[in-house]
């Protein structure tokens, strides 16, 4: 019976059965092995040390605003109707300077009436030096014109110091009832504040003596550092805290929810960027914020760590001295 054909060429075969029987599982680079683990170390190292080392913050963060001292603000204190308004935003006046002038047809008329009257009696007593009745009525007169002359002052708004003419809130023929706010008047400032509506919820963690970081708008790449020197006592809702603001910042800042109160003193009055000089305003605007919470990156990893730490801390003497060597927990 014939042999059936092969399905590989006899030259094929044989040259497979002379390389001989060698084999390998798996061929290692010792090399490489070795400076992968060194390597896969150093990140685990470097992981550890990041995590033990680096800080976790939360920041509460807030709309602020400037307030300056010096700033007087005037109203009204009798009812009246305005007939001209001597100044504008911006102009600066010295005291005594003139403002505001109301209607003042019955005070102008009774000063007139009583000066005649005393230039009248005056002329009498002159004539006869030894009436005792002209004497009197002089002084009654005197009394009264004086008394319309000081009406007639009442009439008119004038400067209590020198300053700049802030923000007007009266126009001419408008009819104003007392303790009404007509205009704000700002001296020479001497210290600045800065006031920061922060989330309610962060009240319990602000405390005074903590850092707070204010950024003026337009003004962003300049960060002030100051010192909190007041916490509000309350937690303020919207209303009440856009009352605190005013009618003119209210409309500029967004308060979104309950607010604290928290204050800072500005040390100057002014501050520099690129070799300018800049003076702070009356209402000034930014954000500020305050840093919360300042733990170790470790416990963002192990949630019961902190726990732990703390359980320590209030342990033996020695696991006190440890924990503070080698973690600080704010």
């Amino acid at each position: 019976m014939p042999k059936p054909p092969s399905l590989f060429r006899p030259e094929a075969l044989e040259h497979q059965r002379a390389r001989g029987l060698h084999a390998e599982l798996l061929l290692l680079d010792t090399s490489a092995t070795r400076w992968g683990s060194w390597l896969v170390c150093a990140a685990l190292l470097a992981v550890v040390t990041f995590a033990s080392i680096g800080r976790l913050s939360e920041y509460a963060t807030g709309p602020a605003f400037v307030q300056l001292d010096g700033r007087t603000t005037l109203t009204a204190s009798s009812p009246g109707l305005i007939t001209q308004v001597t100044v504008k935003p911006g102009d600066r006046v010295e005291k005594g300077d003139e403002l505001i002038r109301f209607h003042s047809a019955s005070e102008l008329s009774e000063l007139q009436a009583s000066t005649r009257e005393f230039d009248s009696q005056l002329a009498k007593l002159l004539l006869r030096p030894d009436d005792a009745l002209s004497r009197e009525a002089l002084v009654s007169l005197r009394s009264r014109r004086e008394l319309a002359q000081e009406r007639l002052d009442q009439r008119q708004l004038r400067a209590p110091h020198r300053g700049i003419v802030g923000d007007v809130r009266v126009r001419e023929g408008q009819l104003v009832d007392p303790g009404l706010r007509m205009m704000d008047l700002q001296g020479a400032a001497s210290e600045g504040t800065i006031t920061a509506l922060l989330p309610g919820r962060y009240r319990a963690l602000l405390h005074a003596g903590d850092t707070l970081r204010f950024q003026l708008d337009g003004f962003h790449q300049l960060t002030h550092e100051l010192v909190v020197n007041r916490v509000g006592e309350q937690i303020v809702g919207p209303a009440e805290a856009a009352r605190f603001v005013g009618r003119d910042l209210a409309d500029a800042i967004t308060i979104a929810g309950p607010v604290v109160l928290v204050s800072a003193t500005l040390p100057k009055t002014w501050f520099a960027l690129e070799g300018q000089r800049y003076d702070f305003a009356n209402g000034m605007y930014g954000k500020a914020e305050a840093a919360v919470r300042n733990e170790p990156l470790a416990y963002a990893f192990v949630p019961g760590l902190k726990q732990w730490i703390e359980r320590m801390k209030s342990g033996p003497a020695f696991a006190r001295r440890w924990i503070e060597g080698v973690s600080h927990v704010d």
